[in-house]
């Protein structure tokens, strides 16, 4: 994908990006290439690829939902996908990035400046650690970061009552939400919207949006260990 048919494709569904937010990102596409030789942040560094399987794919989540005005936290955010393009594609919005990996943050420091990102911030550590931060979101958003029911559970005590936690997931996303039903429901976590996209490569993409009907339960979330050993 070029960045022009990126540009085509994302106005197709509402998002006009300019000529210096294209620009931007191809900067980042060459900051994420130069930046792999020292360090593995993805497998993909094509240009082409990188526009379509990260620049688009993370673009999808705006389809249907809107960032302006709100505060959102990605966890698991690795090379900075989707926070880091959501904070360009979205200037009117706060995105921080949760990373328990300290080392990539000297990545994404390098990024926010070149590109100018005042809206971006970080926060090192597992999510799990971090009380400091519980309700204090409008959404929470994971792509690749793990499962459905991991991510549910230390995701949802992030996010305000009403708040939305947005899922990326690929062609397991059903096995992933039916093993995940009994935490989803202990967690007040209710399916809102579910959106099934296919990328130009054809591959597949199930966005899922799940509601806060209520607080999350103080018991939540539950030590990393505990959660990756023991399925509720």
């Amino acid at each position: 994908m070029t960045p022009e048919l990126f540009a085509e494709n994302c106005a197709s569904f509402g998002l006009n990006l300019s000529k210096e937010q294209l620009e931007k990102f191809s900067l980042y596409a060459a900051l994420l290439k130069e930046w792999n030789e020292k360090m593995n942040l993805t497998s993909i560094t094509e240009e082409g690829e990188v526009f379509e399987k990260h620049f688009y794919d993370s673009a999808l989540v705006l389809k249907s939902y809107s960032l302006r005005g709100r505060k959102v936290v990605d966890v698991g955010s690795g090379a900075g996908f989707p926070g880091v393009v959501l904070a360009l594609l979205e200037p009117e919005c706060e995105v921080y990035l949760i990373d328990a990996t300290k080392k990539k943050f000297l990545f994404l420091e390098e990024v926010k400046t070149k590109l100018g990102l005042s809206n971006l911030h970080f926060i090192v550590g597992r999510v799990e650690d971090l009380p400091s931060y519980r309700e204090s979101f409008d959404a929470c958003i994971s792509r690749g970061f793990a499962s459905l029911r991991v991510f549910a559970e230390v995701g949802a005590p992030l996010i305000f009552v009403t708040g939305t936690l947005i899922a990326m997931k690929g062609s397991k996303a059903d096995e992933e939400i039916a093993e995940a039903k009994n935490i989803l429901r202990l967690l007040h976590l209710r399916l809102r919207q579910r959106f099934d996209e296919e990328l130009p490569c054809g591959e597949k993409r199930v966005l899922l949006y799940y509601a806060k009907d209520e607080r999350t339960p103080k018991r939540f979330p539950r030590r990393w260990d505990e959660i990756q050993r023991t399925k509720i």
